[in-house]
């Protein structure tokens, strides 16, 4: 295969190369504090390296307060430090390569970190992983920052970010660096794969200078007894593929619960601490990482029905953890899983076929790579990641089998994955192969609205709270006599107000309330907005021409413009092909209310370019296609400066609405 560089693209790839080398030391050294971290914090709490033992020495009521205690300082921490550091961490990163081209803030390496060691070392039922994940590619984000990076490479840069995190909390230097370009990245190439493999080798290295080496689970020996051994295998993929969707679907409808009950946000994490607390009296084993208990399940110390109970337990625990607030990872707790899973099938049939079926803990190890392929929608990451546990190529086998058939279980089940679903109940597509620079090409003139409201910076407090609160509005605008801008404030900031309204009322004026800067010029791209939004708390930003305030461009329509243009490039990629050597006589409905048309070019669109036409902007429609007939020619997806010509026929994609607009114009 042969590879051209540009200049400019060489001189950027060795700067990123360079800087991959620092983002791995930087990961494999956070991974190792965030351990220390999280072993300090178990002591604190717990007085033991050993929660299980712990558990049964001590007063049941500690049990439950220990936890709770831990949901108290994490309730803090979380709401006035960073929210994103709350839950699991790598749909915070997907949203971050999506929107604002791999910008993470500083803050969140800090208190990601101490929110998740707490979290975990007073019994949060959470992983690691996914903790030192982000925190790995905030230290990357703000590296790239540093060193003042371009978008692209700064997307490879958190990348490379999370593929240190992973390599350097398992020693897997190989499965850390698909871990990012399979499920972050989405694509595979050499400019962005050769600086994640080498961050991914370079924290896998320091990680193991430091700690000597020092694998995360103690792995059986493993051997394929007998063919037979096959079947139970199969049954393994497809009982894997559905515990993972059990534990995405109760994952989020506790979510959802927590987020309905009428407490605070600082008091949710305490009452979920106390839950997870009275569940850990009986099955302390649900506690924290779990790793113990996944290295019992490997050497086969656990019970047939204990290993069953532990994988509802761990589910339940688990959800409780992140739906009341805690920050920890989903990959522990999907290894921890599959690997009770695994224990259950394998002891079941090892009991009665003792002779064909090899030990419980070959079927833990498998059930661990079937659970996390089918939770995580990344099947090779999980392969990839128990063939480096292991180091054994006879594992390959059955693994492949089982991660693969628990992966299409998932998909075929529930389309998204435990990542991608958090983004979707935010309302954004997170697709494979999608076009990372689809915001950079939408401009802010054509998504302004003029539902917004404003106050005069001189209005006091008084007015402004009693309009707000009665208002459907979120967010204000406020403006001086002569309309120009001058900040904007949310109904949050309004609430520590209202108590003292009587007080404040003669002192302070909307002047005073007013936010700068929160504001976007009216030539400016969608990108530009959604890095606004990310940086900034707010539903709505305004819109200036020449410092006035023409409008605002709210966040719900960013998102939906961008879910607009996946949906079509998604619906019709698979059409272009065949309409370069087809002719199409009728609509072709593609879906979602999509259309593919084939027609004449119309008289008002001869002798004008793309650009001018403007259709994506006017109409939210795409040319996909040109067949010209003099030269005999066919342009697919053509540039902003081609220009139609009158013989030319156009193969169209839109929303059919938008469509019939055109081709009713066209008629006339």
């Amino acid at each position: 295969m042969k590879i051209n560089f540009g200049k400019n693209e060489f001189s950027e790839h060795i700067r990123l190369t360079l800087l991959a080398v620092l983002v791995g030391f930087g990961g494999g050294l956070a991974s190792i504090i965030f351990k220390i971290m999280i072993n300090l914090f178990q002591d604190l709490f717990w007085k033991t390296s050993s929660i299980i033992s712990a558990v049964s020495s001590q007063g049941w009521f500690l049990t439950i307060l220990i936890p709770a205690a831990g949901g108290l300082l994490i309730g803090p921490l979380i709401y006035y430090g960073a929210k994103e550091a709350k839950g699991h961490g790598v749909p915070e990163i997907m949203e971050a390569l999506i929107f604002r081209g791999g910008r993470i803030r500083t803050r969140v390496v800090a208190i990601k970190a101490l929110a998740s060691a707490v979290c975990i070392g007073s019994g949060g039922s959470v992983g690691r992983e996914g903790p030192i994940v982000q925190i790995s590619s905030s230290l990357a984000s703000s590296l790239g920052r540093l060193f003042r990076i371009k978008e692209r490479g700064m997307r490879t840069l958190v990348a490379a970010g999370a593929a240190a995190g992973i390599g350097g909390t398992f020693n897997a230097p190989i499965a850390g660096a698909l871990f990012a370009v399979e499920i972050l990245l989405g694509e595979f190439g050499v400019f962005s794969f050769s600086p994640i493999i080498i961050a991914s080798v370079i924290s896998t290295l320091t990680s193991r200078f430091i700690s000597e080496d020092i694998s995360a689970f103690t792995v059986p020996d493993y051997s394929l007894i007998s063919i037979w051994e096959i079947g139970p295998y199969i049954l393994l993929g497809i009982v894997g593929g559905l515990v993972a969707i059990l534990f995405i679907k109760t994952l989020y409808f506790f979510e959802d619960k927590f987020d309905g009950i009428p407490l605070h946000p600082l008091l949710k994490p305490i009452l979920g601490g106390i839950l997870i607390g009275t569940i850990g009296l009986g099955l302390p084993h649900i506690f924290g990482v779990g790793y113990d208990s996944i290295d019992a399940c490997l050497q086969n110390q656990l019970g047939l029905w204990l290993a069953l109970a532990l994988v509802f337990a761990k589910i339940l625990s688990t959800s409780l953890t992140l739906g009341s607030g805690g920050s920890g990872g989903i990959f522990a707790p999907s290894l921890f899983l599959g690997a009770m899973t695994g224990n259950f099938i394998g002891s079941t049939f090892h009991h009665y076929f003792p002779s064909s079926i090899s030990s419980p803990g070959a079927f833990s190890l498998v059930g661990m790579g079937a659970v996390v392929a089918a939770a995580t929608h990344a099947p090779i990451t999980a392969i990839i990641i128990i063939f480096e546990l292991t180091g054994d190529y006879k594992i390959i086998l059955p693994l492949m089998l089982s991660s693969i058939i628990a992966s299409f279980m998932t998909v075929g089940i529930h389309k998204e994955s435990i990542y991608t679903m958090k983004l979707k109940r935010r309302g954004i597509l997170f697709k494979e192969g999608r076009e990372l620079n689809i915001l950079r090409s939408l401009f802010v003139k054509n998504y302004i609205s003029q539902d917004y409201h404003t106050f005069l910076n001189t209005e006091n407090i008084g007015k402004i709270i009693d309009h707000a609160i009665s208002g459907k509005y979120h967010s204000f605008q406020i403006i001086d006599s002569d309309h120009n801008y001058v900040g904007c404030f949310s109904l949050n900031l309004l609430k520590t107000s209202v108590l003292q309204k009587d007080l404040l009322e003669s002192i302070i004026i909307a002047q005073d309330l007013a936010v700068p800067d929160i504001e976007i010029d009216y030539f400016a791209n969608l990108e530009q907005a959604m890095e606004i939004f990310g940086r900034e708390d707010v539903a709505e930003i305004s819109v200036l021409k020449y410092k006035k305030i023409i409008g605002v461009v709210k966040r719900k329509d960013v998102i939906e413009a961008y879910n607009h243009e996946i949906s079509m490039k998604e619906a019709a990629s698979g059409l272009v092909q065949k309409l370069k050597f087809s002719h199409v006589t009728k609509t072709t409905d593609i879906g979602k209310g999509y259309q593919i048309t084939e027609i004449d070019a119309p008289a008002s669109f001869w002798d004008k370019s793309l650009k001018e036409l403007n259709l994506k902007a006017l109409h939210r429609i795409d040319i996909l296609l040109i067949k010209r007939k003099s030269p005999l020619q066919t342009i697919t997806l053509p540039s902003a400066d081609e220009i139609i010509k009158k013989e030319d026929t156009l193969i169209l994609v839109g929303h059919e609405d938008n469509i019939k607009k055109i081709t009713r114009n066209k008629a006339s």
